[in-house]
């Protein structure tokens, strides 16, 4: 009864600001908090992410990474090793809204995926859905959410280890209150030697930060100023490159006003947030470049009242796709950049309506406009109906039947199996019209055992239309043959799937076992590819086994990963005619590489540990069973340039250990 009691008076402060409640929380409130279990799925695969208990799962940080501990999840899978790219349910990585405070960021990986750019002690939560709402996607999304709360005292969360030394620091400022968050990498000081791509080693760092300002002016009103960035410098030498310096940046900023009327809540944003990618490289002895770049610049508006979210949303785009430069190819004919700067501009208006039909069942029914305004001028409009249903069956769990029509304005292309940032964005318009998606799935949850053993399952099914596929190689840029429109394709296709999770969610033995079966089908009709086909990060089957064990002073995890391998299309012959390398390739995507298998194991080792004060050691050891799954496969020109070769690509790290040391108070 206790608990029940200060949960209404919490529900009851925060519905009427105009009235102060003072209450006491006892301890069995503090416990259910702890007992929060990491993953709480509340329809199908879709929750929210404890951040202060991902610490127990393995990371190759020796400190938490959302990203990469969200890829554990069925709904979630990854291309390869390094790539940096989320695809949700077998939709695109752009198919995918990634952001922080419900503010877009575009790449949000260093080096491909191995480290995210968001630091998880700068965040009060993650949310992660399948489907994004009335936002502008045709796939789920992952929400790094910002603390609502003005910090009442002084904390920080430190850690230093072998590969970098990351800090979080949230300073009381009376009405108001200063969270940074800053992170530096020193891979190259320990193990310059170890992290090789194929042979050849790969120099390599990153440096993040976070600054946020919460302010509360009055009892009705929040005001945040939340300012991002990140940049990332690389090189390396291998395979036909003789020489790669590339790096790539996000930044972001937004003001973001709540203000809480008796009964209603008015969010405001406005922003602006962009990624860009400056690669020089060298290859047969020619210099070239390939920049490109996305800004976005934007308004958000969000109105709850008695059961109703309106929405108001207004983006203009600036974009860079990839743009090739060269000092000369084989035919001695410099390329000097044509492709142009697009500019697009985007609105959309949305209602949501969430009702009670009946002691048992319940609807949420939305319903939006979309209006888009392409580089070349051009309008386009479109409808974006949701309802979902929901069957509340006590005992016997929770059902929701959801059905969806999405539409995007974005695509993100380019060589996706080459293991490095060369995807670019590129606004809809003459190249391929907005895509758009009908949407359906069949979700699951319930718990079992006093709520000591949770499931989840769902069952999903999209039909895709104006896809845009990058059918361009790296050759192109050297034999003079490159344009945007001769290196992509536009067409349909579909997805469909099962995944399914069960979780042990109390107890000093925690974790879960999920498998996801995913197929994810493209159709692009020309003279070269006239049937369907997989897609390139299709991963029909993948199993992911968590575990993490309590011992008090000390915790353990482990992960396990096992999928199948992702498709690639694979030349009969490659070979030199005058001065142009020529290839002639089989099925598209008609071959897949070698299954993936990985395993990682972590432990903490808890100096103190309490409310007040937590500091300890982190041990973690990646890839344990020394696997050296292939990333890809590519052509292999050798230094003498006498001979070719079409071979598997792999990242030479068969093990990476590593200690941290974290302190926080």
């Amino acid at each position: 009864m206790a608990v029940l009691a200060a949960l209404l008076l919490c529900s009851v402060a925060r519905a009427q600001l105009d009235t102060v409640a003072t209450f006491n929380l006892d301890k069995s409130v503090i416990t259910e908090e702890r007992q929060k279990p990491i993953v709480v799925n509340s329809r199908g695969i879709s929750g929210e992410i404890n951040m202060d208990k991902i610490a127990s799962v393995p990371t190759i940080m020796g400190t938490p990474d959302p990203l990469r501990f969200i890829r554990l999840l069925p709904s979630v899978q990854v291309n390869t090793e390094m790539e940096g790219g989320l695809f949700m349910q077998g939709g695109e990585h752009s198919h995918t809204l990634i952001s922080q405070g419900g503010v877009p960021i575009y790449g949000a990986a260093h080096l491909l995926g191995f480290f995210s750019t968001f630091n998880s002690p700068h965040y009060s939560g993650m949310r992660y859905s399948t489907s994004c709402g009335q936002e502008s996607r045709i796939g789920g999304i992952i929400d790094m959410q910002l603390a609502d709360t003005v910090a009442r005292k002084l904390t920080a969360d430190l850690s230093i280890g072998l590969l970098s030394a990351q800090g979080t620091v949230d300073i009381p400022l009376g009405k108001s209150s200063l969270k940074v968050s800053a992170r530096r990498s020193f891979i190259n000081l320990i193990y310059g030697g170890m992290l090789k791509f194929e042979d050849d080693p790969i120099r390599y760092g990153f440096t993040d930060g976070n600054i946020t300002w919460t302010w509360k002016p009055t009892r009705r009103d929040r005001i945040t100023v939340d300012l991002f960035g990140s940049l990332d410098d690389t090189q390396f030498v291998t395979g036909v490159i003789e020489e790669l310096k590339m790096k790539w940046y996000n930044a972001m900023g937004a003001i973001h006003w709540n203000h809480y009327f008796p009964g209603a809540t008015l969010k405001q944003t406005v922003y602006g947030t962009t990624y860009g990618l400056k690669p020089n490289m060298r290859a047969f002895n020619i210099p070239a470049s390939m920049d490109s770049y996305i800004i976005d610049y934007g308004y958000r508006a969000k109105l709850s009242w008695n059961g109703f979210d309106f929405g108001a949303r207004v983006s203009s785009y600036i974009a860079q796709p990839q743009n090739p430069k060269s000092e000369g190819h084989f035919n001695d004919i410099h390329t000097r950049g044509q492709v142009p700067v697009q500019n697009g501009v985007m609105a959309a208006l949305s209602a949501e309506y969430t009702r009670d039909l009946g002691y048992w069942l319940s609807v949420k029914a939305g319903v939006g406009v979309d209006w888009y305004l392409s580089p070349e001028r051009r309008s386009y409009w479109g409808a974006t109906p949701e309802v979902s249903l929901r069957g509340n069956f006590m005992e016997g769990g929770k059902l929701d039947l959801t059905y969806g029509i999405k539409r995007q304005h974005l695509f993100q292309t380019g060589l996706t199996s080459t293991g490095f940032p060369f995807e670019f964005w590129v606004l809809a318009g003459d190249l391929q019209a907005p895509q758009w998606s009908h949407n359906i799935s069949l979700a699951y949850n319930n718990t079992f055992f006093n709520g000591n053993l949770a499931v989840s399952t769902e069952l999903y099914y999209k039909q895709l239309f104006n896809q845009l596929e990058y059918v361009g190689n790296f050759i192109d840029l050297y034999n003079g043959d490159y344009t945007l429109e001769k290196s992509t394709l536009g067409g349909h296709g579909r997805a469909f799937g099962a995944n399914i999770m069960i979780q042990k969610t109390k107890g000093k033995l925690t974790g879960w076992v999920s498998y996801a079966w995913s197929r994810s089908l493209r159709t692009f009709a020309n003279d070269i590819h006239s049937v369907e086909y997989t897609s390139s990060h299709e991963r029909a089957h993948e199993l992911d086994v968590v575990v993490t064990y309590d011992f008090g002073k000390v915790d353990v995890g482990a992960t396990f990963v096992a999928s199948s391998g992702t498709p690639y299309t694979r030349p009969t012959s490659f070979y030199v005619v005058g001065s142009r390398i020529m290839c002639n390739y089989g099925p598209y995507n008609g071959e897949r590489l070698p299954a993936y298998v990985k395993m990682d194991l972590s432990v903490n080792w808890y100096l103190h540990k309490g409310p007040k004060l937590t500091n300890g050691f982190n041990f973690a050891m990646y890839n344990v069973l020394g696997r050296d799954n292939a990333i890809g496969y590519g052509l292999h020109y050798s230094k003498s340039r006498s001979a070719m070769q079409f071979r598997a690509v792999s990242l030479k790290m068969k093990f990476l250990p590593s200690i941290g040391y974290f302190h926080k108070f």
